[in-house]
């Protein structure tokens, strides 16, 4: 999508895209005109309930929103001629103006569509719901009582709140959950983690990624009768790059576990070299106490890449995860500028203050695996 309303640096309203916006078409279904008189349409931003002296209505089979609830979740200043009838959209250096009638929204030199008309209703402007999601990367949804329409605000959200509703439930126990304690703008800062109704505050943060939200998890870890609360937090993705904290707690006293991170760990048991051999490349990974202890890749005829350190590296792209009761991590290992040749399988015990690496395996990626030399693996 195009960005086009600009936020100090950042351009933060999304236009001149392709993208749908879109009602879920679960719940959403054609409504007429009558059931305009039924009780208001409530408005739910980021899980909070706001502008209440402004619902949303149904026009026909459309939803409409206050024009006002993007300033919800996003720093610009909405001004009214009542004398053009135009609202005037700006954040001090861009200007966006809507008219009512209009299925448009005009800018510097473009058009951007609202797939509807803009309407003027009791002295108020609003636009459809679904224009939402191309002016500003939000999502919408209307409920299935069709009672309520619920915003998520697009990840370049600037606003500040509080937020009352959960980021996630432990699918092992739904009564362990986990909360932020602020959502700014594009950063969760602080955690509470609740378990059977009881609330600790942390001091974790971690940016707010809409594709890849926290996780939690309730399971015996170290196998001493009792779960601990697993915490998963994304740290961002990128080219050939994603990664995640781990946060392990026992809920009956609020103490976090040490635990290495995978990179961490799997950089203390793993060692590596990467040498020349003729026309080809050598790989070989030690594995340090564990079953096979070395591993060596041949990569035929890419000896003279000349792109390669003398080791390889470890944790570009790593991920937790609890299965069976056990916590386990992947991180991979890569060559030169990211390439990806396989991945660390860490599984994790009890240790002395915390949790420690169990085992440790190396498994090459598909394309790679004709490479290992023998049968290590």
């Amino acid at each position: 999508m195009n960005k086009i309303i600009v936020i100090g640096a950042s351009t933060l309203f999304l236009a001149g895209c392709g993208a749908s916006a879109f009602i879920d078409m679960d719940t959403s279904i054609a409504i007429n005109q009558t059931q305009t008189t039924e009780a208001p349409l409530k408005l739910i931003v980021d899980g909070e309930a706001v502008l209440p002296s402004l619902p949303p209505f149904f026009s026909g089979d459309k939803v409409y929103v206050p024009a006002k609830v993007l300033m919800e979740y996003y720093s610009s200043e909405q001004k009214w001629d009542n004398t053009l009838k135009t609202l005037t959209i700006s954040d001090g250096s861009s200007k966006y103006v809507l008219k009512p009638g209009n299925e448009y929204m005009q800018g510097d030199g473009y058009q951007n569509a609202l797939g509807g008309p803009a309407i003027l209703r009791n002295g108020n402007f609003y636009i459809p719901a679904d224009a939402l999601n191309s002016l500003s990367g939000a999502d919408v949804k209307l409920n299935a009582s069709r009672t309520a329409v619920k915003i998520t605000s697009g990840s370049v959200s600037t606003t500040v709140r509080k937020p009352s509703q959960a980021l996630a439930v432990a699918e092992e126990n739904d009564k362990v959950k986990l909360y932020t304690v602020l959502k700014d703008g594009d950063t969760y800062k602080g955690f509470n983690v609740e378990v059977k109704g009881t609330k600790h505050t942390f001091n974790w943060e971690s940016p707010r990624l809409l594709n890849d939200p926290p996780e939690i998890h309730y399971a015996d870890l170290d196998q001493d009768g009792q779960e601990e609360v697993i915490v998963i937090l994304s740290l961002g993705a990128g080219t050939g790059m994603s990664m995640q904290e781990i946060h392990v707690v026992k809920p009956n006293s609020w103490k976090e576990l040490t635990i290495p991170s995978a990179e961490k760990a799997a950089t203390a048991l793993v060692s590596s070299t990467i040498s020349k051999q003729k026309e080809d490349l050598l790989i070989k990974l030690q594995l340090k106490g564990f079953t096979p202890s070395m591993v060596t890749l041949r990569l035929p005829g890419r000896a003279e890449d000349g792109n390669f350190d003398e080791q390889a590296g470890i944790g570009a792209v790593t991920q937790y995860m609890v299965e069976a009761g056990q916590l386990k991590a992947e991180t991979n290992v890569y060559i030169g500028f990211l390439e990806s040749i396989g991945t660390l399988t860490l599984v994790y015990k009890a240790g002395n203050d915390g949790m420690e690496p169990e085992s440790i395996r190396f498994e090459p990626h598909e394309e790679y695996a004709s490479y290992v030399e023998g049968k290590q693996l």
